[in-house]
């Protein structure tokens, strides 16, 4: 996972699955560094964003699901 909260873009995270079968995780993402504070905007690839309430910690709960030998990636904006 990368950050920077001087960007459109505050978060960048890539996920990779080296198994046959198809993951479904629920990962928690640490966003205090960011520059978030309320929500954040997390769009997988290119889809649509959806919007999730950052915890007291500045993180959220993101489920995530990795096609079996791929990978997938998430942008997190404001």
């Amino acid at each position: 996972m990368h950050v920077n909260p001087n960007l459109k873009e505050k978060g960048f995270a890539m996920f990779y699955n080296p198994t046959d079968t198809v993951m479904v995780r629920t990962i928690q993402l640490p966003l205090y560094y960011s520059g978030l504070t309320q929500t954040a905007r997390v769009r997988e690839q290119e889809d649509k964003p959806v919007t999730y309430r950052l915890d007291r910690n500045y993180a959220i709960e993101l489920k995530v699901t990795i096609p079996a030998n791929g990978f997938t990636w998430y942008v997190i904006e404001q």
